[in-house]
């Protein structure tokens, strides 16, 4: 049989002490909690300096000064307005006389106007189409067959 070694040591019963110092962590803490304090207050004092001067010893900046426009499209100061200025314009053109092309003899008259002549004459055929020239109007199915 093998025999034991009569040398052995006590076994004890605790915490180790040789890798982990409680000092140094203790006194790690107190630094970390120091330097977020003293970063609170400096940051206190920061914005309190920052808060309430105006630039250049109470003269505004150059820029501020000229306010120069946005480049186009601007937006509309009043939209409301200009949309029931727009719908005027329309609702006149709509319900008024006018050229659209006087050269062509095309004319534009009142939408209540156009539509009791449309009911009366009825929707011409793509036959009687007369802007376009004579090779150009589209032929009835019968003549191709």
């Amino acid at each position: 049989m093998a025999e034991m070694p009569s040398e052995t040591t006590p076994v004890r019963h605790g915490h180790e002490t040789r890798d982990v110092d409680i000092r140094f962590i203790g006194l790690f803490s107190l630094g970390m909690m120091a330097l977020l304090v003293g970063s609170l207050a400096l940051m206190g004092w920061l914005f309190g300096v920052f808060a309430g001067k105006p630039l250049g010893r109470g003269r505004s900046a150059p820029i501020a000064e000229t306010r120069p426009y946005p480049p186009a499209p601007r937006l509309q100061a009043s939209p409301t307005q200009d949309m029931q200025e727009m719908r005027r314009t329309e609702n006149a053109r709509l319900q008024s006389y006018g050229w659209i092309d006087q050269a062509t003899g095309i004319a534009r008259i009142p939408i209540d106007q156009a539509m009791e002549l449309l009911a009366t004459r009825g929707l011409p055929s793509w036959n009687e189409v007369s802007g376009l020239p004579t090779e150009q109007r589209s032929s009835t199915p019968e003549e191709h067959q």
